[in-house]
């Protein structure tokens, strides 16, 4: 193909080229921003871990809390409305980490409809593009009435590039896209392990600091008020 034809072909298709630069562009900064969120968030998340659990191991919630308070890591915000909850009502802890745990994971999948809208359109967009060069071949092939193999395989040639640059922002998307999903995945089962554990480290607390046991799902043991009668 010489660069008379891809002059052409840039004169003719610009809209459908734009399109397709513009998905190409999209999915690149969402690829880029994603790697950026999701980079070494598994290993963090586990320092802070250990050290939220170490702080109610030694029973200085207050430091926990502190923690919570200070770091920017995803898990703070559940850890840090675990402990909140704990400590005004602690049967709704379980609940309330689980909620803000489904929150946190969420957060992890931001843009990625976006990046698999841009993998599954792309292909489609570059053979409309094609459809509409090959039509425009054939239409000015009409209207010269002179054709011939030759001409009409020169103009395929040349839209047929639009599907090309389709299927290539396609590609790199959808092998993105299909890892993010999996990269999420395997996030959200080590956070469900880390509130896990969060949560029997409240419940032994709870149960040195006389504190009912509800963060377990078990009733609080009767006062005098309210203890059956004998």
């Amino acid at each position: 193909m010489t660069w008379e034809t891809i002059s052409n072909l840039i004169h003719d298709e610009w809209m459908i080229l734009s399109l397709l630069l513009l998905w190409s562009v999209a999915g690149v900064t969402i690829i880029c921003e994603r790697v950026y969120a999701l980079w070494n968030v598994l290993p963090k998340s586990e320092v802070f871990k250990n050290r939220v659990i170490g702080a109610i191991e030694s029973g200085d919630l207050p430091k926990a809390h502190a923690f919570c308070e200070t770091s920017n890591d995803p898990l703070a915000e559940v850890f840090g409305r675990g402990l909140r909850v704990f400590t005004k009502t602690p049967h709704k802890t379980t609940e309330a980490v689980m909620s803000q745990r489904t929150v946190a994971i969420g957060s992890f999948k931001r843009y990625l409809w976006a990046l698999g809208t841009v993998g599954s359109s792309a292909p489609f967009v570059g053979l409309f593009g094609t459809v509409v060069g090959i039509l425009k071949a054939f239409q000015s092939m009409s209207t010269a009435g002179t054709g011939g193999f030759k001409v009409v395989s020169q103009g395929i040639a040349a839209a047929l590039v639009a599907t090309a640059a389709g299927l290539l922002v396609a590609i790199y998307a959808i092998i993105a896209y299909n890892y993010f999903v999996s990269r999420v995945g395997a996030i959200a089962v080590e956070y469900k392990v880390f509130c896990e554990e969060f949560l029997l480290v409240l419940g032994e607390y709870a149960k040195t600091r006389e504190v009912p046991p509800a963060v377990a799902g078990t009733a609080p043991p009767p006062t005098e008020k309210n203890a059956p009668p004998s």
